[in-house]
């Protein structure tokens, strides 16, 4: 029994480790440049500088996102292509940025 409670332990110790990773500010910044490449990439070239990223200097897990409203289909389509790539709680994040864009462009739109 002891050897099964240490594997189940190691098991989620594991988990715990892989899912704080994925919110590793480095982690974090990689997918957000991997996302405005790709977003840029398919946007029409008069969007293509309406797709902005710039992480915070203090808090690091904080990202600013300057797009243009046109331009968050783009965005949009980038995040999925990405997103089966992306460790768990990575694709967590960007779900919960969908959604915050997505709530925000319906508040500008009412």
């Amino acid at each position: 029994m002891t050897n099964y409670n240490h594997y189940t332990d190691n098991k989620l110790d594991l988990a715990i480790s892989n899912f704080k990773d994925g919110l590793h500010p480095d982690i974090l910044a990689y997918w957000y440049k991997r996302v405005e490449d790709k977003a840029r990439e398919i946007a029409p070239i008069h969007l293509k500088e309406k797709l902005n990223f710039r992480q915070d200097r203090i808090l690091w897990m904080k990202f600013e996102l300057n797009i243009s409203r046109r331009a968050v289909p783009y965005l949009m389509r980038a995040i999925e292509e990405y997103i089966d790539l992306m460790p768990y709680s990575t694709g967590l994040y960007f779900r919960n940025v969908q959604q915050i864009v997505t709530d925000e462009l319906v508040r500008q739109l009412r």
